[in-house]
């Protein structure tokens, strides 16, 4: 068979242009066109913020997403470092908008766990400015 040939095509093509108006299109203007699918390097994030049922994080370009998923598990990341991989693919492969990831998170309290998460937006820098602000003493 000849599927093994194709494994290669559906990888690079995973994040390939959606129609318009997906999630991908913010109001804050960064937007890229409407058509493509934002996809974004998971190698080095670091955590911006912890909120219910929502992480924030900076990827190493400086984009700075919002991961959705089970708030018992994302909470493990307020006290830990983490990591994120897709879901699926090598774990150097790129996330996109909606595609579902595996944030992995290493803490004293909790060790080494991993959550199902979902990339649901790029943020605009000035949610994250407030973001910041609310949790400063």
């Amino acid at each position: 068979m000849r599927l093994v040939g194709l494994a290669p095509l559906i990888l690079l093509f995973g994040c390939a242009p959606t129609q318009a108006g997906d999630a991908s299109s913010g109001p804050d203007g960064a937007a890229q066109e409407a058509s493509g699918r934002r996809c974004h390097s998971p190698v080095s994030t670091r955590l911006i913020a912890v909120e219910p049922g929502r992480v924030y994080i900076r990827t190493r370009t400086g984009q700075a997403l919002e991961l959705t998923g089970e708030d018992v598990c994302i909470q493990a990341a307020s006290n830990g470092a983490i990591s994120l991989r897709p879901a699926v693919g090598p774990a150097t492969a790129n996330v996109c908008i909606g595609d579902e990831a595996r944030l992995g998170i290493v803490s004293h309290g909790s060790g080494r766990r991993s959550c199902n998460v979902r990339v649901a937006r790029v943020v605009p820098n000035a949610e994250i400015d407030e973001l910041e602000r609310r949790r400063s003493p």
